[in-house]
């Protein structure tokens, strides 16, 4: 499904991301915005399955059946976010106002030499909280893992905006072993490595269960076990567009790192950690769920 909803993304958004983001950089946010309500209006009226599974999830999360209203509100922000990316990508964030709770955690990480691994996911603004990180005083190196075979339209486009776009990315559709020596070699050097965690991507892929708005979910077990092979800390970086022009970044602790997991540990480690990873998150998804993005049927079927 996860396959699916990227498909849906790449097919039926190329021309839409192309010409908001011609608009935004010549016509500014203000007026750029009030083309995302034609633009939404046309995915919700024809986007059947997210429309499906927009419906499901808020059906859960806020306790009561989602109404029309909800549904516009869920993707109206994801289509907001999408705009601000531009922004940020061309580093005009002057018009956007963002609060960063919890940049201190970084502090011990830096001192140390050594990098971290940043675990988000597909909620609110990841480029956002990219931004905040980056924007720290003493400067914060950070590589964004993401698959470049997918979702080629958008990163197109943000290349065009922003030439070193790639720079800071790692391709995470390279061979398993390469990517691993290559998120080993970025923390060694002391790089913030950006994960997205919540789902699953390929087929190949060791998973974890866990629970999520109390239904069962499959994660994705690899951050884990990078982080007990690697024995470093993870950190929660989670970015809520809260309409207008504010964003509302947290940065949460989800592992000090530094103590070795033996290979007979690491199944317990890895699932312990994956549902605290999701605590985490859930608290956040309650107190606005209209930031969740993944619209396809997440909840793991029997």
């Amino acid at each position: 499904m996860s396959d699916q909803w990227k498909s849906y993304q790449e097919r039926g958004s190329g021309f839409w991301i192309r010409a908001v983001f011609w608009l935004g950089l010549r016509l500014g946010r203000p007026l750029t915005r009030c083309v995302l309500w034609p633009i939404v209006a046309y995915f919700l009226l024809t986007g059947q399955g997210a429309r499906r599974a927009s419906r499901g999830f808020l059906a859960v999360a806020l306790g009561r059946p989602a109404r029309l209203a909800d549904l516009w509100r869920h993707f109206f922000y994801f289509a907001s976010t999408i705009l601000d990316r531009l922004y940020f990508y061309a580093g005009r964030t002057r018009a956007l106002d963002v609060t960063v709770h919890g940049a201190e955690l970084f502090d011990p990480i830096l001192r140390s030499g050594r990098g971290a691994l940043l675990l988000s996911a597909h909620f609110g603004s990841f480029d956002a909280m990219r931004a905040a990180a980056e924007q720290r005083e003493d400067a914060l190196s950070l590589r964004i893992l993401m698959d470049l075979s997918h979702s080629r339209t958008l990163n197109a486009a943000l290349r065009a905006v922003n030439p070193e776009f790639l720079e800071a990315i790692i391709d995470s559709s390279e061979a398993d072993h390469e990517l691993a020596l290559r998120i080993r070699d970025a923390v060694d050097d002391g790089d913030i490595v950006g994960l997205m965690a919540d789902r699953v991507n390929n087929v190949r892929e060791r998973t974890v269960q866990g629970s999520l708005l109390g239904h069962p979910v499959q994660l994705p077990a690899t951050p884990w076990l990078l982080a007990a092979v690697l024995r470093t800390p993870v950190i929660l970086g989670l970015c809520t567009y809260e309409g207008g022009n504010r964003y509302n970044v947290h940065f949460e602790q989800l592992h000090p790192g530094g103590q070795a997991i033996g290979s007979r540990q690491r199944a317990a480690f890895v699932a312990r950690q994956a549902q605290a990873y999701l605590d985490h998150i859930e608290r956040h998804v309650r107190r606005n769920p209209f930031n969740w993005f993944n619209f396809y049927d997440y909840w793991t079927r029997a």
